[in-house]
């Protein structure tokens, strides 16, 4: 009887060290479940926290490495203006703002494919002696302001698209903007 009762023992020892096993494997599963679910979307937050961050430092770093401008609005003006007229595209389109250089580089392109770098030049040297400061709320953006005058309706071609030009006057704004490391950017021409 004693040998009996030690065999059901041992069982019972046995029984419960499985069933011990399995309880404690579906107590982990239930954690690694639990925290896949919950824990994933904090580990993909703080992942997009991570690379925006260093997105941002990168694009800080650009802005202050950026050399190419002057230390007033109309500085930068002529800078981008003698570039123009030595047919230097890309170093003109580096006095627009970083992510307007590509566009401004593409279309100065154009132009000069299409031999109107001189034209512009003209234009944009008429434009800077009738333009007027106008004020900002900004200490860091720069505002001109000058009439145009178009003669006749027209259609123009720009970027592939068709433009419909009416006759009249109106007037156009240049807005600069000033980089931390106080260089200005043209950012609107």
């Amino acid at each position: 009887m004693a040998n009996g009762n030690n065999i059901q023992n041992t069982r019972l020892r046995v029984w419960w060290r499985h069933w011990s096993v399995v309880l404690i494997l579906a107590i982990l599963a239930g954690l690694v479940i639990w925290s896949m679910l919950n824990l994933g979307p904090w580990l993909r937050s703080w992942q997009d926290q991570r690379a925006a961050k260093s997105a941002q430092e990168q694009l800080e770093k650009l802005y202050r490495n950026d050399k190419y401008g002057g230390k007033t609005p109309e500085e930068t003006f002529d800078m981008f203006i003698a570039a123009l007229e030595n047919d230097d595209v890309e170093l003109a389109s580096k006095y627009f703002v970083l992510n307007k250089q590509d566009q401004w580089k593409k279309t100065l392109e154009e132009y000069k494919a299409q031999n109107l770098l001189k034209d512009f030049v003209i234009e944009l040297k008429n434009q800077k002696k009738i333009w007027k400061s106008e004020k900002t709320n900004d200490p860091n953006a720069a505002a001109f302001y000058y009439p145009v005058t178009i003669e006749k309706d027209s259609v123009v071609d720009f970027n592939g698209q068709k433009i419909s030009i009416e006759a009249g006057t109106s007037t156009n704004t240049s807005l600069f903007q000033k980089y931390s490391n106080g260089i200005w950017k043209i950012s609107i021409l």
